[in-house]
């Protein structure tokens, strides 16, 4: 069993390490860390490179494998890392837009069904399900969500 202190060590220890990745000619990724050059491998796969490299850092740093953490930072040609930076960005504003979007339903769902009308007539306005109103009102209301099954 892990008592709070241990969860406490673990996010104090936990190290992000910049994994700079590099294609070769013949297709296969090379990975260094920046912060420690030595610790470098190569793969087929971005994924196997990430998994080695990960490996080799718990190996130099005698670490435990959840203590490593990994930016991984492939080397680019200015205009396709721009173009993966703003398809990054574009992903995160995306994923804001969404729970913008949950909060304003949670308090669109509340005022319908305050003023009387049905579950199922304030999806019908709102343009989603009446399952998911009844979700959304237990959200706004603290209750916990039952699980299906």
């Amino acid at each position: 069993m892990t008592d709070c202190s241990d969860i406490e060590m673990t996010e104090e220890t936990m190290k992000t390490y910049t994994a700079r990745l590099e294609r070769e000619k013949g297709g296969r990724w090379t990975v260094e860390l920046a912060e420690e050059p030595r610790v470098h491998t190569w793969a087929k796969t971005v994924d196997q490179a990430l998994a080695r490299v990960r490996e080799a850092a718990v190996l130099w740093f005698e670490v435990d494998e959840d203590e490593i953490e990994l930016d991984p930072q492939p080397v680019l040609p200015k205009t396709t890392a721009r173009t993966v930076a703003q398809a990054r960005q574009a992903r995160q504003e995306a994923r804001n837009a969404d729970r913008r979007a949950v909060e304003q339903n949670k308090k669109a769902a509340a005022a319908l069904t305050a003023r009387g009308i049905s579950m199922r007539d304030a999806a019908a306005i709102l343009g989603i399900s009446h399952q998911r109103v009844h979700q959304l009102l237990a959200q706004e209301q603290g209750r916990p969500r039952r699980k299906a099954g």
